[in-house]
């Protein structure tokens, strides 16, 4: 299955207020089925006051930017027509201090006090978020609130169980309203302060009694429901939730696939694969290994390799000859740029989806200015869409192999082994295999072929007889 990142409010603007909405989206189905996507990950369409939404104030509403209940619903049904799933992101670890639940709370509701983690006599207020150094008590009114994530995101406090049926009635509302399932949000954050000793501290064990049960009841409304966890950690502590979720994404893969091109090293690849895809060499598998670049919250791919489109799409061709699913971020399909300050400001690598070489156009959002894409630098659809050689049209192409060969998604990788220049590695299935070479040096080289039904070049080869001239940052598939 092929999965696209969505961000609302950047993609496509359906009522020309410069802002990417619901409407927009479905506008945009048709792109979205010709690219071949399966599935759309929408980031948090509920009302929010932050630009990105992770910050909810209300869980059972829709942004007034984006439209409207009816919409979304809409929505659904024009995607699932299409044969596309709609999975939409829930961050339940914090809400925003506007949201109605805090609000009680600082105003004496002692349901809602229980919502969330206060300060007390044990508490160090100048405790520091361990990643980066940041303030995680903050004042509001009289009373300090436990916010991991920010100023404006009190956590909530999953020691109440009462709040786990809270949790419960908002995925019931939205499997109601038509999703397919979810991306859930900063999931080892749900238990991460020992409120006993009042520090922080990951508690694994109790997250994944939480998702158990969360994940049980989404299934038990929704049997197919597609849940996808964002555990941003090493494997070692993902593979502590392998078999919870039915996808994982693998943060650790994509810092493997991008250090590989960035560095002309293949053996980092191969320990890449080693250490993030044991699963799929043992042939042990219990969660779906979600592959991806970058997301809303990382540098764009093309800007990691300093604009260069080339190396973009060697790492495509990696991304698409793994098992797994595959996840684009918007916009990665184009090459487009971005960069970000650090975590806390993310909207440079969130700018708008480039429709239009000039920049404007019927639906082109404008929420903010473009200093990483800016018009006429050939990352439109306009412009790639009718140049052959462009990212989009090899994403397209990648794509229609992959689902050509949909049996990757559960193949077992062999034989995985590097020279200096060349990654390769089998696909093998119960029926069929496919041998993959992978030059991601910017140098051709040359390999001497095995006996094969066809092939598949992504790139640039010549081959003769039985040798292949592999150019730079190309990729050759043998089926065996």
């Amino acid at each position: 299955m092929i999965f696209y990142e969505l961000f609302v409010r950047s993609f496509y603007d359906s009522n020309n207020d410069g802002i990417g909405d619901l409407k927009g989206i479905t506008m945009k189905l048709d792109y979205l089925k010709d690219l071949g996507v399966e599935g759309i990950w929408l980031l948090p369409i509920m009302q929010s006051a932050a630009f990105h939404g992770y910050t909810v104030i209300d869980f059972y509403s829709i942004n007034p930017s984006y439209g409207t209940i009816d919409d979304f619903k809409e929505l659904t049904k024009e995607a699932h027509k299409k044969g596309m799933k709609i999975v939409l992101d829930v961050p339940i670890n914090h809400t925003s201090v506007k949201c109605e639940w805090f609000q009680k709370a600082i105003n004496g509701n002692e349901k809602y006090k229980n919502y969330y983690v206060w300060a007390n006599e044990k508490t160090d207020l100048n405790e520091k978020r361990h990643w980066d150094d940041s303030l995680i008590w903050f004042k509001y009114k009289d009373k300090y609130f436990y916010g991991l994530f920010g100023s404006s995101s009190p956590d909530l406090n999953f020691e109440n169980k009462e709040l786990w049926k809270e949790i419960k009635n908002v995925f019931k509302f939205w499997i109601e309203l038509g999703v397919d399932g979810f991306r859930l949000d900063a999931a080892k954050h749900i238990f991460d302060y020992d409120i006993k000793n009042m520090k922080f501290k990951y508690q694994h064990e109790k997250n994944i009694e939480f998702w158990k049960e969360m994940t049980g009841y989404i299934k038990s409304l929704k049997s197919d429901a597609i849940i996808i966890s964002e555990i941003w950690d090493s494997p070692e502590i993902v593979k502590k939730y392998h078999g919870l979720f039915d996808v994982e994404f693998n943060f650790p893969l994509s810092y493997y696939i991008k250090d590989t091109i960035k560095y002309h090293d293949p053996k980092i690849l191969v320990n890449g694969i080693e250490e993030t895809l044991k699963h799929y060499i043992n042939g042990h598998v219990e969660s779906i290994s979600g592959n991806f670049f970058t997301n809303h919250d990382m540098e764009r791919l093309t800007s990691e390799f300093n604009g260069n489109s080339d190396m973009s799409k060697m790492s495509f061709n990696i991304l698409f000859t793994l098992p797994g699913y595959p996840f684009i971020y918007y916009g990665e399909e184009l090459g487009m740029l971005g960069e970000i300050i650090d975590v806390n400001f993310t909207e440079d690598s969130q700018e708008p989806m480039q429709w239009y070489e000039s920049g404007f156009g019927p639906g082109q959002t404008e929420w903010k200015g473009c200093k990483y894409n800016p018009p006429y630098s050939k990352l439109s659809v306009e412009e790639q869409e009718k140049n052959q050689n462009s990212v989009l049209n090899h994403v397209k192409s990648l794509i229609k192999f992959r689902k050509e060969n949909r049996w990757i998604e559960n193949s077992k990788i062999v034989d995985l082994k590097n020279d200096r220049f060349i990654v390769t590695y089998t696909l093998k299935s119960e029926y069929k295999e496919l041998k993959v070479y992978h030059n991601i040096k910017s140098q051709k080289t040359t390999i001497k072929l095995e006996k094969n039904k066809s092939y598949k070049i992504f790139g640039n080869a010549k081959i003769t007889g039985n040798i292949a001239q592999l150019y730079g940052y190309a990729t050759l598939i043998l089926e065996k």
